[in-house]
């Protein structure tokens, strides 16, 4: 019998041809909708992911001095880590399985000269060796390559780690008109003062890539040195385009004149398990009495930028998707509501022949979900298809104060795609139910008069 009832539900589709063609057509655009928006999301969600844990160099858990991550900037010395504390991070980190590699990094403020001009600055200081790690993982270069590599140059992990090597970004290096760099060893040509006021200082600013560091240590004393431009980088970002320098942790140190660490970085070899990774790490630190603070990288006060970002995209791709069930349940449920009424007539003789209102129902239901996979077939193959397009076409995509240099791209995965489809299928089914529901329960003398509604 129910063999018999899926012949006779195809076969009433060919009845209301124009109404099923406008059904499916709606629940094909709609899941096709799905797919690129879902794809969006997917495709920024992880590219997020990759500038916040590795291009923006912050690890999967950070470790920082108690209260550190408000204080440390204005009083560094009393909210920095020091050599004990790090050498404690250490001995917890190596008996955790879960760490694929770690490190401890260094940042602050000073001011960088080329002789005629000084502009604020501020670094980062990462072992080279550990950079090439972060930058190098397979998922950083998925989903987050070039955002944050080198424009000319060469990267500080090419030279020894306590080279006088450094890295500019493109805004900083163009105000100083450093904007060709120079390999180490390098001839870096006459030493003689530049006259700033000459008519040829620009050019002979260009050629010179050495530039002047000043700050004040964590003891508040002037400190300052020599460096060379090595390499020249985009950040990704254009707010701190104009600003940021990147040097090898131990040259950093020696201009703040000390030992420690600004915090502490964790990478986990399976970033779906942070929680228990932190879980783990608060405890360890708790058991060894060290005073510091352990955060996710995904925590608001770690990463204001990513949640925020992250919980903007949630919110319009929920909207988004609500408006499209909305019109897909209207849609269905219209279109089998006029089909019943059309109908009545049909399914009093039907009831009186013998049909159980659950062989009514699945009739209906039947003539619906061959509506929605053909629909569903047909919407997949006009969604990759526009996916495809705007994939190619490449065009650009900037999210304010977050990432710079963006291309819009829709990554469908075969879950975000099985999903879709689902849902679709849930959604057209559950409204053709619901219509159905209560004239298959009406009395059979009321359908063959017609006067249920």
């Amino acid at each position: 019998m129910n063999f018999q009832l899926f012949k006779m539900g195809a076969r009433n589709l060919s009845r209301n041809v124009r109404r099923n063609i406008a059904t499916g057509s709606a629940l094909g655009l709609g899941f096709a909708g799905l797919l690129a928006i879902l794809g969006f999301q997917n495709q920024v969600e992880h590219s997020l992911r990759a500038y916040t844990v590795y291009g923006n160099r912050t690890g999967h858990l950070v470790l920082y001095k108690h209260d550190g991550l408000d204080m440390f900037e204005t009083r560094p010395f009393e909210f920095g880590l020091d050599a004990r504390d790090l050498s404690a991070i250490r001995r917890i980190t190596a008996s955790m399985n879960s760490v694929e590699f770690e490190g401890e990094q260094l940042i602050g403020p000073g001011l960088v000269s080329n002789g005629c001009q000084s502009l604020p600055f501020y670094a980062m200081g990462i072992d080279p060796q550990l950079d090439w790690k972060v930058q190098q993982h397979p998922y950083n270069l998925k989903w987050n390559a070039g955002l944050t590599s080198l424009d000319k140059g060469r990267e500080l992990w090419e030279y020894p780690s306590d080279s006088p090597a450094i890295s500019l970004s493109s805004g900083l290096a163009g105000f100083l008109k450093k904007e060709n760099p120079r390999d180490l060893g390098e001839d870096t040509g006459s030493s003689d003062p530049i006259d700033c006021q000459a008519a040829d200082a620009s050019t002979r600013l260009a050629a010179d890539p050495i530039v002047q560091l000043a700050s004040y240590s964590w003891n508040g004393l002037m400190t300052g040195g020599d460096a060379q431009v090595t390499g020249i980088f985009h950040t990704a970002n254009a707010y701190y385009d104009s600003s940021a320098v990147r040097m090898p942790i131990s040259q950093l140190r020696k201009l703040y004149g000390t030992d420690g660490a600004a915090f502490y970085s964790v990478w986990l070899k399976d970033p779906s398990k942070v929680d228990l990774a932190l879980a783990e790490m608060k405890s360890r630190v708790k058991a060894n009495g060290l005073n510091v603070d352990v955060y996710a990288w995904n925590d608001a006060a770690l990463s204001p930028q990513y949640t925020g970002m992250s919980g903007f995209l949630m919110t319009l791709v929920t909207f988004i998707a609500s408006i499209i069930a909305v019109v897909v349940v209207l849609s269905v449920s219209n279109s089998a509501s006029m089909t019943i009424i059309e109908r009545s007539k049909e399914i009093g003789m039907m009831r009186s022949l013998g049909f159980t209102r659950r062989w009514i129902r699945i009739l209906f239901l039947i003539e619906v979900a061959c509506v929605a996979a053909v629909s569903l077939v047909s919407g997949g193959v006009f969604g990759s298809g526009l996916i495809w397009l705007l994939n190619r076409a490449g065009f650009p995509l900037d999210l304010p104060m977050v990432l710079s240099g963006l291309t819009v791209k829709m990554s469908v995965s075969p879950a975000i795609v099985m999903n879709c489809a689902g849902s679709i299928f849930v959604l057209a089914i559950g409204s053709a139910l619901f219509s159905v529901w209560r004239v298959a329960k009406t009395n059979v003398a009321t359908l063959l008069t017609g006067t249920n509604h």
